[in-house]
């Protein structure tokens, strides 16, 4: 697509290169002549089911340009307007899906409904000098939008980020301004991991010694886990979020179309919940406290129906404050000694029929499943749930390769791809010598963008139940929001066009000419993303 050399002091980014700086890359993009200038005179109008994707549009919009520009209620475009429609202005089959017409004389976002409304919004803020991301009045600038007809909708409806907060805590104003940065690249899901050996980060009113106790860790290791002999900070470590704060996130990401996942971990990765009430495990007569390393941890939920109460009632003030349709239990990596050394677990697996220890973790997630089913929510797990046999209307996140989630999807199961080797972004994306202490692997901005979250083994039929892809930032060594924001970005912008961009549309020439200008937009929003390699 051809520059149309808009020539202003500072104007759209358009006019510097010879595409536009959108990402994710719009399904339709037809580019034409001028531009439309946004001034103190310039109305917002919207019907009435815009209003509040309009006063976004109108908030977001006041900080950078000094002035707030005048929103008015009507159902017919007006002449020097941004007009915002909710109607079939866009016949894509997503809710998500929105047109963008800019012309000399006005802009129109048409959706079927909010979530696109909110995306062409995105859209159209980086058609705008990335000055607009300011938070204070920037002198000097042009608001010039360049003239430009778009049609844009998702390829996948899961598009996601996990935050790992049991392993280092995120403060919830740092949470906060990750999903104001996910929101503009379009992501719809945060995945929050609340539990793990090394903390439980989650208020629940009926088990307090959860955060009492479960929250807070001695001290915690330096260095990676494979450099012996250990050393440990010698510093108390933890933090939770009351009900309050878990209301307030969740409505705030609401607020941007993202919805967020609670992960409770069970059966393994209970160390914490274990610490603060020891009748959950196997040895209750062994005290314990909160890991103070990374790795897996041999400590597991002893599979009674005590535990299974406990569990529910946790899972039952989860579900009062999250209003996911889907909620994730884990299931992974839960190492089966202490169930193999019980004499309570092996007289559990000959009462209830089962033939081993696999089937047992089978039958705990399906108590947990059936809980959920009960109340109109879906089973979240990684790709151990497939093991011993899977609960009936689980979704999978297959992060062991692709194997796990292409076993599902051809058992007729949803499917969330999330391969280590190609999403997580807790992995090193640069030379060790010259990056902060990370996992063991390698994970380049390419890579991220030349993943495929369709499997070649699937057939068209089978591949509907891939909901998406999600990137995972998992904390051992992310001690601090900084470096959360380092380890995800440019990475995460890489794969939200993967999510959203039909695969013929993408090319990663295309990708990091349009990135480089979108670091401006992160750099002004003060993300610490890793520089570029050039």
């Amino acid at each position: 697509m051809v520059s149309t050399g808009i020539v202003a002091g500072q104007v759209g980014l358009a006019a510097q290169g010879s595409t536009l700086p959108i990402i994710p890359q719009p399904a339709r993009v037809e580019r034409a002549d001028g531009a439309f200038v946004i001034d103190e005179n310039t109305t917002i109008v919207a019907d009435a089911a815009s209003m509040a994707e309009a006063r976004k549009l109108q908030d977001c919009l006041a900080p950078a340009m000094g002035f707030r520009l005048k929103l008015v209620e009507n159902n017919q475009s007006q002449g020097g307007a941004i007009t915002l429609k909710t109607n079939d202005a866009f016949r894509g089959p997503s809710d998500e899906g929105y047109s963008l017409s800019v012309a000399p004389d006005g802009i129109l976002i048409g959706a079927k409904a909010r979530p696109g409304l909110f995306y062409g919004i995105q859209t159209l803020r980086q058609l705008l000098p990335p000055a607009i991301f300011r938070l204070a009045r920037v002198e000097g600038v042009r608001w010039e939008v360049p003239c430009v007809r778009i049609e844009d909708q998702p390829r996948f409806k899961w598009r996601g980020l996990l935050v790992d907060t049991a392993r280092h805590f995120v403060p919830k104003s740092s949470l906060l301004k990750f999903i104001d940065t996910m929101a503009l690249h379009k992501f719809n899901s945060l995945q929050l991991h609340l539990t793990d050996d090394q903390g439980w980060r989650i208020e629940i009113k009926k088990y307090p010694k959860l955060t009492e106790i479960g929250a807070w860790r001695d001290e915690t290791l330096v260095g990676h886990i494979s450099a012996t002999p250990w050393q440990f900070d010698g510093r108390r470590h933890g933090g939770f979020y009351t009900q309050d704060d878990i209301r307030e996130t969740v409505r705030y990401a609401a607020d941007r179309h993202i919805n967020i996942v609670p992960e409770i971990e069970m059966p393994g990765h209970a160390r914490a919940a274990i610490s603060a009430y020891p009748h959950l495990g196997c040895n209750p007569d062994t005290p314990l406290r909160p890991w103070t390393i990374w790795g897996v941890c041999p400590d597991i939920f002893c599979p009674t129906e005590q535990t299974v109460a406990f569990m529910q009632d946790v899972l039952a003030e989860v579900l009062q404050l999250f209003p996911s349709p889907y909620i994730h239990i884990g299931g992974d990596e839960a190492v089966k000694d202490q169930w193999k050394a019980s004499p309570v677990v092996q007289a559990r697996i000959k009462e209830l029929g089962l033939k081993d220890e696999a089937e047992m973790q089978s039958w705990f997630v399906k108590q947990m499943d059936t809980f959920l089913t009960k109340q109109g929510r879906r089973l979240v797990g990684w790709d151990e749930i497939l093991e011993g046999g899977l609960a009936p209307g689980a979704v999978v996140m297959s992060w062991r390769g692709e194997k796990g989630g292409i076993t599902a999807a051809k058992s007729g199961h949803d499917v969330v791809m999330t391969p280590v080797e190609d999403t997580y972004l807790n992995l090193y994306q640069g030379p060790k010598d010259e990056e902060p202490l990370s996992f063991v692997g390698d994970l380049p901005l390419r890579k991220v963008y030349m993943y495929e979250p369709i499997p070649a083994d699937l057939s068209e039929e089978e591949s509907l139940h891939v909901l998406g892809t999600q990137g995972q930032l998992w904390s051992e060594y992310i001690p601090n929001p900084r470096q959360l924001e380092y380890m995800a970005y440019p990475r995460a912008a890489a794969l939200a066009e993967v999510a959203w961009s039909a695969k013929e549309q993408r090319g990663f020439d295309s990708f990091l000419d349009r990135l480089r200008q979108h670091l401006q937009r992160l750099k002004i929003m003060d993300v610490n993303f890793r520089p570029l390699d050039e």
